[in-house]
C-alpha cells in the first residue's frame, strides 16, 4: 500500500506521457512522419522536467521507472532472440569494443594531461564512455576515492554526449548500415554511453525502420560492454592502488548490472521453448507469448524514456566546464568513428 502511495502521482504523470508519445507517434506514422514513441518520451520528458519544479511525489517513481523498469525490459528483450543469435550479435562487436576502449582509454589520458584535467576525471569519462554510461561512473568513484564534483562532471558529459546520440545515431546507422540491421545495432550498441541511451536509440531505429533485429543487436552488444565492468572496475583498483581487494569485490557486486543474466536467462528460455514445443496449437500460443512479452519489455522502456528525460536538467549542462567538455566530446568522437569504420 505504501508504494501505491509513493508512486501513485509518479506513475501517473509518466503513463500519461507515454500514452501521449504512442498516440503522437501513430498520428505521425500515418502521416509519412518518421519519429519514434521513445523520440518522443525523451523529448515530453525534457519538456516537463525543465519547464516545471522537481516534485518529491514524482521522484520515487521516476527512480523505479530508471532504476527497475528499465531493466525488466530489457531482461525480457532476451526473449527476443535465441542464443545463437546473441552469440552471432556478440562477436561482431567484441573485438570493436576492446578497441574502442584502448583507443579512448589513450585518448582520454593524453587530453587530461594536455588540458591538466585531474586523472580521477580522466578515468571516469573513460568508464563512462566505455563501459556502461552513469553507472560505469558510479561504480569508479567508489574506487578510485573521486570527489563529488568530479563524478557530477563525468555524469553529466556522460549524459550529455549519450542524449546527443540517442536523437542523431539512429539516423546515422541507417545512414551507413540500412541493408545490415544488426551492423546498424552493433554501431548503436559500441557508440552510445548508458543503457537506457542505447535501448532508446535501439527502439527509436526499430520503429523508424521496422527493424527488431537493430534493436536485439544493439543491446545484446551494449550488454556485453556492460560485462567489462567486472574486468576493469579491478583493473583501475589496482592501477590506483587505494583500495583493497575487499572493496574491490564490493564494488563489483554492487554494481555490475545482474540483468545482463536475465536477459542471457530468457534468450535460453527462448531457446529451449523453440526446440521443445512442436505442437501446432501449442506454437501459436508460444509465439503470442512472445509478442506480448516484448510489447511489456518495449513499454517498461518507453517508462524509463520519460524517467530519463524528466531527470535530465539541461541547466547544469550547461554549467559543465569546457576542458571536461571538450575530453567528453573527444572520446564520444573517437568512439563513434571507430566503430562505423570498423563495421563498414
Amino acid at each position: 500500500m505504501n508504494f501505491v502511495k509513493e508512486n501513485f502521482f509518479g506513475f501517473l504523470l509518466v503513463s500519461s506521457l507515454v500514452l501521449f508519445s504512442v498516440i503522437l507517434n501513430k498520428y505521425l506514422s500515418n502521416n509519412n512522419i518518421l519519429i519514434s514513441a521513445a523520440f518522443i518520451c525523451i523529448l515530453l520528458g525534457l519538456l516537463v522536467g525543465n519547464l516545471f519544479p522537481s516534485n518529491t511525489k514524482i521522484e520515487t517513481f521516476i527512480n523505479f521507472s530508471l532504476k527497475k523498469l528499465l531493466r525488466i525490459g530489457i531482461a525480457l528483450l532476451g526473449l527476443s532472440l535465441s542464443l545463437t543469435e546473441l552469440y552471432n550479435y556478440g562477436s561482431i562487436s567484441l573485438f570493436l569494443i576492446v578497441i574502442n576502449i584502448i583507443i579512448a582509454f589513450v585518448i582520454i589520458k593524453y587530453l587530461c594531461q594536455f588540458f591538466k584535467v585531474s586523472n580521477n576525471l580522466g578515468y571516469l569519462i573513460i568508464m563512462g564512455t566505455c563501459i556502461c554510461g552513469v553507472t560505469a561512473v558510479i561504480a569508479t568513484s567508489s574506487i578510485i576515492k573521486s570527489d563529488k564534483n568530479e563524478t557530477s562532471y563525468a555524469v553529466g558529459i556522460v549524459t550529455l554526449f549519450g542524449m546527443i546520440a540517442v536523437f542523431t545515431y539512429p539516423y546515422l546507422a541507417n545512414y551507413y548500415f540500412d541493408l545490415t540491421p544488426d551492423l546498424a545495432g552493433a554501431f548503436l550498441g559500441t557508440a552510445i554511453h548508458d543503457t537506457a541511451q542505447v535501448s532508446a536509440a535501439g527502439v527509436i531505429y526499430s520503429e523508424i525502420y521496422n527493424s527488431p533485429e537493430a534493436l536485439n543487436s544493439a543491446m545484446t552488444t551494449k550488454l556485453l560492454r556492460n560485462s567489462f565492468l567486472i574486468i576493469l572496475i579491478p583493473l583501475i583498483a589496482y592501477l590506483y592502488n587505494k583500495d583493497n581487494d575487499m572493496n574491490v569485490k564490493k564494488s563489483v557486486k554492487d554494481f555490475f548490472p545482474l540483468f545482463v543474466f536475465g536477459f542471457i536467462f530468457f534468450s535460453f528460455l527462448r531457446t529451449i521453448g523453440d526446440g521443445l514445443i512442436t505442437d501446432t496449437s501449442l506454437i501459436n500460443h508460444w509465439k503470442n507469448s512472445l509478442i506480448f512479452a516484448k510489447e511489456i519489455s518495449i513499454y517498461c522502456i518507453l517508462f524509463a524514456m520519460v524517467a530519463l528525460g524528466l531527470q535530465t536538467n539541461l541547466k547544469n549542462m550547461v554549467k559543465l566546464g569546457v576542458k571536461p567538455l571538450l575530453i567528453g566530446l573527444a572520446a564520444s568522437t573517437s568512439v563513434g568513428i571507430v566503430s562505423v569504420v570498423y563495421l563498414i
